[in-house]
């Protein structure tokens, strides 16, 4: 086959995408209250840079993966839940379908560039991205563990290694990845054995001293492609992938035992399995929860990013002992289940069928190398929310366009570029603002400027103003007014109709307590009795905490020292 000829556009958009799925994950500044901020603020610009060089190119046509259409029916169901009335804030319906719609994007770009470079070139150059990528986050959990004293604003600092993505999970399928792409590599001749001989012991060595359970799946997945992938090839080659079958396992089995053997000091994979067990009781009960939520809305779900506060309402029926109320159900399938219903299934389902079509119809190079990365983040979606974060999304985005084998060819004319190219300037200006204001938001948070003085509680009071009436990051500063909401009787209605914003959106520990404080003062004893159950089953270990506020309170509002007892009796049952 004639390789198609070279072009300097779409080479430069394949390296931007390369960026986007790489430098992200290396950024070691994380900070409340968005601790991913920077690094899919970084994923989001770069991939709209890629973006934007398909607009400029001379093509004189784009062909649209039939899965791209995926992200914007989403977008299509979100707003259909917000015209039948679902109570959904607006920030959360716009942000996300900003999100979905450069997802789109991508996928888009991602097609083209396959077109003109080829899927060989394509395939290539991102397995050496994920490859490249991987290796460095695991140099920087390397460094974490026996170089702390390096610190930031090169190592994000913990006593555990979970690299600079700062959460060991995330750590975790991010080196598989980049295993993945390893064995790819070399299973087609494009990397040295010799090579992967140094790569595959530092990756798994890594991910198993992260403590991540899922390390063990993801062996089990990998070695079950790379056995179906061997099926595909002539018998020469059929041969590298069953022995990297082979010694896959065989690696992270011996690497276990040493580490086991050598390094105490770390909480490794089977030291989790053997306190911990492999049941996980606190994500059954999420699952069980979303399910719950699903049979009360089966047909369109309770609306989008309703999982938190529907199951702090029902925590009574699904405790998980004090750990607090997740932002997600923690399974991609259980998540839509409850937040799109049917339609969100059946869009996934379309979707799923889509890329066993692909996988199909055509089972090259490329097809290979996205099977198994998307096998790595499947199996982290059913566990956790790998895709609810740009970078990991941008990822997926790409692979899934590898596979898909489906397009619609779409003449360009001047006013596609125009449009375009005005998607990518209006991404670029709403990105520039929400990093001027998160920017402010982190700051009057912590309390601290980037140079680490104090900000003043005015100041701090001033850019939460700011940004709760100003910007898409308001759901944000209504968490941090509730969070340091005064117990008091003044300006009740208006305090307690920003708790609920605040709950709506998430229900946190710093608030939900106080919210309880303040349904008394308003008169509704019943209720308050019931938020404060509600806060205790939640975050147990922040009770003594919000009693002790309500004994400095109840000396200007007397009526709290009879909330505060009824609230120890309640306690002591």
């Amino acid at each position: 086959m004639i390789a198609p000829p070279f072009r300097p556009s779409s080479a430069l958009a394949l390296l931007l995408l390369a960026l986007a799925i790489t430098l992200p994950f290396l950024g070691a500044h994380h900070h409340l209250p968005i601790p991913t901020f920077h690094q899919e603020w970084l994923s989001g610009a770069l991939g709209l840079a890629a973006t934007l060089t398909l607009a400029l190119a001379r093509n004189r046509s784009w062909h649209v993966p039939h899965t791209a259409t995926l992200p914007l029916a989403l977008v299509g169901a979100l707003w259909l839940q917000a015209a039948v009335d679902f109570d959904i804030r607006f920030e959360s319906r716009l942000v996300a379908s900003l999100y979905l719609v450069w997802t789109f994007l991508l996928m888009l770009v991602t097609r083209s560039i396959a077109d003109h470079l080829g899927r060989a070139r394509t395939s290539e150059l991102l397995a050496g991205a994920l490859l490249a990528g991987a290796l460095l986050l695991a140099f920087t959990g390397a460094l974490q563990h026996w170089a702390p004293w390096l610190g930031m604003p090169w190592i994000f600092p913990s006593q555990t290694i979970k690299g600079n993505v700062a959460q060991p999970n995330n750590f975790a399928d991010y080196l598989w990845i980049g295993i993945a792409a390893a064995c790819w590599l070399a299973a087609t001749r494009r990397m040295h054995a010799l090579f992967l001989l140094i790569t595959l012991p530092a990756l798994i060595g890594l991910s198993l001293m992260s403590g991540s359970r899922s390390v063990y799946l993801y062996t089990g997945a990998l070695t079950l492609w790379l056995l179906l992938c061997s099926r595909a090839r002539p018998d020469g080659d059929r041969r590298r992938w069953l022995t990297l079958a082979a010694v896959l396992p065989a690696l992270l089995l011996v690497l276990q035992w040493m580490i086991g053997t050598m390094d105490s000091g770390s909480l490794a994979t089977a030291q989790r399995l053997a306190v911990q067990g492999s049941y996980d009781p606190v994500r059954a009960t999420l699952w069980r929860a979303a399910l719950d939520i699903f049979s009360d809305h089966p047909l369109l779900g309770a609306g989008f990013d309703s999982f938190s506060r529907l199951f702090f309402l029902r925590i009574e029926s699904h405790p998980i002992n004090g750990a607090g109320i997740p932002e997600h159900s923690h399974n991609l399938l259980t998540e839509f289940a409850a937040e799109f219903g049917l339609v969100g299934l059946a869009l996934l389902a379309a979707g799923g069928a889509l890329l066993v079509r692909g996988l199909r119809q055509r089972i090259d190079d490329a097809t290979k190398l996205a099977s198994g990365v998307l096998l790595v983040l499947g199996i982290h979606s059913l566990l956790e929310y790998p895709l609810w974060y740009a970078n990991f999304l941008a990822i997926a985005a790409l692979m899934i366009t590898l596979v898909d084998n489906g397009q619609w060819r779409l003449p360009v004319a001047p006013r596609h570029r125009i449009v375009l190219g005005g998607l990518c300037l209006a991404g670029f200006a709403i990105l520039a603002g929400l990093r001027r204001d998160y920017v402010q938001l982190e700051e009057a948070a912590n309390g601290r400027n980037a140079d680490g003085r104090a900000i003043a509680a005015e100041a701090q009071h001033a850019a939460l103003r700011h940004i709760y009436l100003r910007s898409l990051l308001r759901p944000y500063a209504a968490l941090q007014f509730a969070s340091r909401m005064p117990l008091d009787s003044e300006e009740l209605a208006g305090r307690l109709a920003l708790m609920k914003e605040a709950q709506h959106f998430s229900p946190i520990r710093g608030a939900v307590y106080r919210h309880a404080a303040l349904l008394w003062l308003a008169g509704k004893e019943a209720e308050a009795l019931r938020q404060w159950q509600r806060a205790a089953l939640a975050y147990p270990g922040e009770q003594a905490h919000a009693l002790a506020l309500l004994g400095e309170a109840a000396r200007q509002e007397p009526d709290l020292r009879v909330f505060m007892e009824r609230c120890c009796v309640q306690r002591s049952f």
